[in-house]
């Protein structure tokens, strides 16, 4: 997959399955209520197929985007489209770098986030979607390659006042970018 970016050098990205293992999904008893309600947006049997997946879901979006919808809300105070993948990508970089701490054996809780709070401190807003989608699939490149090295997905934190397994944080990831497509197909396209 490729991707030009704005300053026209060529990004290439290459999804690729490095571990020869299949991550099965978290059960819903150890998700939270919360990452539960996502449960329906993850078919897949393997996490690291269905990070595979959302990763060429994603490449597909970002090639077929009319430029005159980056800058669309779809309601008064809501996010602009091309502010909802950088909202994406902002969410995978924080939910990894838990992950990386829990796979590591970091017992240190972390705290959450405000996602507005985030997205409004961003500049999202002024950049073109081209450049937070290369962004965004950098950002992939490296969760992928990350959780593709890992052997215990079962090692656990607290993130957000909240027991979490490696497992759900990768289940989580993919759900909420499922999540954001589904709405961006519903009022924003």
């Amino acid at each position: 997959k490729t991707i030009l970016a704005d300053t026209n050098k060529l990004v290439i990205f290459i999804p690729v399955k490095i571990a020869d293992m299949k991550v099965s999904l978290p059960s819903a008893e150890k998700l939270s209520t919360y990452y539960q309600s996502y449960l329906p947006y993850i078919l897949e049997n393997d996490l690291l197929e269905a990070l595979n997946a959302a990763t060429e879901e994603m490449d597909i979006f970002l090639q077929n985007v009319p430029t005159d919808k980056e800058d669309f809300r779809y309601a008064e105070g809501k996010w602009m489209l091309k502010e909802v993948v950088g909202h994406l990508s902002d969410t995978e970089r924080i939910l990894t770098y838990r992950a990386l701490r829990f796979s590591r054996n970091d017992t240190t809780p972390v705290s959450g986030f405000d996602e507005n709070q985030y997205v409004e401190n961003s500049g999202f807003s002024t950049r073109p979607l081209r450049s937070i989608g290369v962004e965004y699939m950098l950002v992939r490149e490296a969760s992928m390659a990350f959780f593709n090295s890992l052997t215990d997905f079962d090692r656990k934190g607290t993130a957000n006042n909240n027991e979490v397994t490696v497992r759900a944080l990768l289940f989580f990831i993919i759900a909420h970018q499922r999540h954001h497509f589904k709405v961006i197909k519903e009022k924003y396209l």
